[in-house]
């Protein structure tokens, strides 16, 4: 019998394009009828002409197969590569040596979010048994290098030619296909990659582009285990090996990268032996000076944020059988119906074989939708609960927000760490005198992080409610004389955390141990603790030290000595200055001082090397050497000429067309935004659906970096506008500053203090 043999040619429809296959035998029995015709000469040439080359030439690669190549099933969204890793900050194993398979359930978490803002928190800072630290430390860990990154560990993007993601893991850990596709490459060599995976990815959404389609390929590197071959189709998530550390790797891990149409080979890599040889470099040099980094960038997108963003299912038509995520890989509905079921279950469509058109039914990026992740709302509920205790939190549409949706629009709720919601999406009739109610229960201890729109609620779960110990008293450690002063008293079980519950008896009464102040309350009792913890407004009518006690019955807790500080800051900065904290915590860190006649002067403008002076001393982007600046109106010896060439080089800022750099110039909003942004090296959402402000049209460039500002809350704005073309004043800078630390400094999605 004939085996029957593939080939793949291209039809565009509509702009739209799409793989079509049609079956040639590879004993070629042609009737004089057929040799006759013309029309078919062409396809018969070319047919046997591959023949020939797969006969001549095994390459790894999609070439023709001598079985049933059928197409893979179409792209209907994406899962991570990894499901588990170890729990780094507790796991006590060795990653070298410990498999997957022997390590508990107990000591693995989900994959971690990529997430560079919280990867460049610095190590030094970090502390052992802080909860929001310790996501950060796993994140670090798991993602030991980068996409564009280099092999200095300094989780900086576009710095080096490293054009995947390396995913620390142990050898043995289940590696998944990320979505539908067909095996194209697998490799077991011993050195380089090592064994590795390639899966090409049909009309996928396009990155460059996300209404158009393409083809991208994902590599799955270093493998211990390859458990697929050649010409298979897999589903997304289908377990295709597990990781290892073969090829060029110094210890376990998965090298995950993810190559365009446009790579000549998969996977990619973007500079040969020989070029790194000519320039002087050892392999590990060469990704580190970012040797290739065109071409990385050209033939590769960034894995991680590919994967994340198409996350879940996608919703698409075609006249391919099979369409749902079917794990059975039978390449039907399951039925022998050759309808086509929409993943997202919603709906069906069956189309004509003929019509080879894929039509995206639920474009996630459609421009028409608004965009309800910008929404602020208020949040209340139990911070504290026991486990398998559903908790309510109410959420308020404080500004009537969500009448700017239409009837298909959703506001999305999120939640990471431990716990579940019972419902995810609202629509704007689901929201009853302004607000609606999330609940969230979760089996095992932790913090589960609710997130809605720009705002967001933590709920530790406990095994059991401990009784009150004792107290804590928060301060800032300073009080300014017959200024109003606000303190907490701190709710404390046996072992120092904070407790569920608040179950004394009595009332807790308020004293000065040493100094003299006068206290809002004077007694406090378990009604006047939330979440176990009592607001107290303190008054102190000198400037001797205080020490602050609470006392009821055995129950004590006193706080650290506090001390006067001056009435002012400066003399024109008061405690009823909207940006006073910002401006404290700025001088206190030694990143703003005042002038010489003792004022700040918060409402003076700041020119455009001023604010890069200040954003660079606080988020501790230290300056390099001078350097030639190549700007017509720098000056290599100016006060800021070391800042200015460091910024450049590392990519920060750049000059204008004419060649200048106007350093003198008033910094306006849109400009001093993407300093900022491009400062932490943050990863901005460039795919925007809606204006970020009323006066920011999404199609401006500087909106990405808008939009970041409103959905962090950095800018104080009234009427939603930001007004991009004024200027940065001195305040306005220090409150920035201040809450994009905060926000970093306590893993939060918003500022809210």
């Amino acid at each position: 019998m004939a085996q029957k043999v593939y080939f793949r040619i291209r039809r565009i429809r509509k702009n739209r394009k799409k793989i079509v296959y049609f079956p040639r035998h590879k004993q070629l029995l042609f009737s004089p009828a057929m040799a006759m015709g013309l029309k078919y000469a062409g396809l018969i040439l070319i047919t046997m002409t591959l023949m020939a080359v797969v006969y001549l030439r095994q390459q790894t690669g999609q070439w023709f197969k001598a079985s049933v190549l059928d197409m893979p099933q179409p792209f209907n969204g994406t899962v991570l590569p990894v499901s588990k890793v170890p729990n780094w900050s507790k796991w006590q194993g060795n990653n070298t040596t410990t498999k997957y398979s022997e390590i508990s359930a107990s000591d693995l978490i989900d994959l971690p979010a990529y997430n560079l803002t919280k990867m460049q928190f610095p190590n030094d800072q970090l502390i052992w048994g802080n909860a929001e630290h310790d996501v950060i430390r796993n994140m670090k860990i798991t993602y030991s290098v980068v996409y564009m990154g280099n092999y200095e560990l300094d989780h900086q993007e576009n710095s080096g030619s490293h054009l995947g993601v390396d995913i620390k893991i142990p050898q043995g850990t289940p590696v998944h296909a990320v979505a539908n596709g067909k095996v194209v490459k697998t490799s077991t060599q011993s050195s380089g990659f090592g064994h590795h995976i390639c899966i090409e990815h049909f009309d996928v959404p396009d990155p460059e582009n996300p209404g158009s389609l393409t083809n991208l390929y994902s590599c799955y590197v270093h493998l211990d285990e390859v458990k697929v071959s050649e010409g298979q189709n897999v589903l997304k998530g289908e377990a295709i090996g597990t990781s290892g550390n073969t090829g060029t790797s110094t210890t376990p891990h998965l090298h995950f990268q993810m190559d365009r149409e446009s790579a000549p080979w998969h996977p990619y890599w973007p500079f040969t032996t020989a070029e790194s040889q000519a320039a002087g470099y050892s392999f590990f040099e060469a990704v580190n000076h970012g040797l290739g980094m065109d071409n990385a960038r050209a033939n590769t997108v960034n894995p991680i944020k590919y994967v994340t963003t198409y996350l879940g299912a996608y919703s698409v038509a075609t006249s391919n059988p099979g369409g749902t995520d079917n794990p059975a890989g039978n390449g039907d509905n399951g039925t022998g119906d050759q309808s086509q079921t929409v993943v997202d279950g919603e709906q069906n469509a069956t189309q004509d074989s003929a019509d080879t058109e894929i039509e995206v039914v639920d474009n996630p990026l459609s421009s028409d939708k608004t965009d309800t992740s910008l929404f602020t709302f208020k949040m209340a509920g139990e911070s504290v609960s026991l486990l398998n205790n559903g908790v309510t939190i109410t959420v308020t549409d404080e500004s009537n927000q969500v009448s700017k949706m239409s009837d298909s629009d959703v506001v999305r709720a999120e939640i990471t760490g431990v716990g579940q919601l019972t419902k995810k999406e609202f629509t704007k009739n689901d929201f009853k005198s302004h607000s609606i109610k999330l609940i969230v229960n979760s089996s095992e201890t932790g913090t589960a992080n609710v997130m809605i729109g720009k705002s967001a609620h933590q709920v530790t779960y406990v095994e059991q409610a401990q009784a009150v110990s004792s107290f804590r008293i928060e301060t800032d450690g300073k009080y300014q004389r017959n200024i109003p002063e606000t303190v907490y008293v701190v709710a404390l079980d046996a072992s120092g955390n904070p407790t569920a519950t608040v179950n004394f008896t009595g009332a807790v009464t308020l004293t000065a141990k040493e100094g003299q102040a006068t206290f809002s309350p004077g007694t406090i009792t378990t009604g006047n603790f939330k979440n176990g913890k009592a607001e107290i407004k303190i008054l102190v009518p000198s400037e001797e030290n205080l020490i602050i006690r609470a006392q009821q019955g055995a129950l004590v807790g006193e706080s650290e000595r506090m001390t006067a500080e001056e009435l002012q800051l400066f003399t024109d900065v008061s405690r009823i200055n909207p940006h006073y904290e910002a401006i404290k915590w700025m001088k206190e860190q030694g990143i703003i001082s005042g002038y010489s006649d003792g004022t700040f002067k918060p409402d003076n403008t700041v020119n455009r090397v001023e604010a890069l002076k200040m954003l660079m001393l606080a988020f501790n982007v230290p300056a390099g050497p001078a350097g030639e600046l190549p700007f017509a109106d720098t000056e290599n010896a100016a006060w800021y000429s070391a800042t200015l060439a460091t910024a450049l080089n590392k990519g920060i800022v750049s000059g204008y067309d004419d060649g200048t750099f106007k350093p003198a110039q008033t910094v306006n909003k849109a400009e001093y935004l993407k300093i900022l942004f491009k400062t932490n090296n943050m990863e901005l959402n460039d795919s925007l659906t809606s204006d970020p402000y009323s006066d920011v049209p999404m199609g401006a460039w500087y909106a990405p970096f808008a939009y970041m500002a409103n959905r962090k809350n950095l800018i104080d704005v009234t009427s939603n506008t930001l007004n991009p073309g004024g200027g940065m004043t001195r305040g306005e800078v220090a409150e920035t500053v201040y809450r994009l630390k905060y926000i970093m400094d306590n893993n939060l999605v918003t500022y809210s203090k």
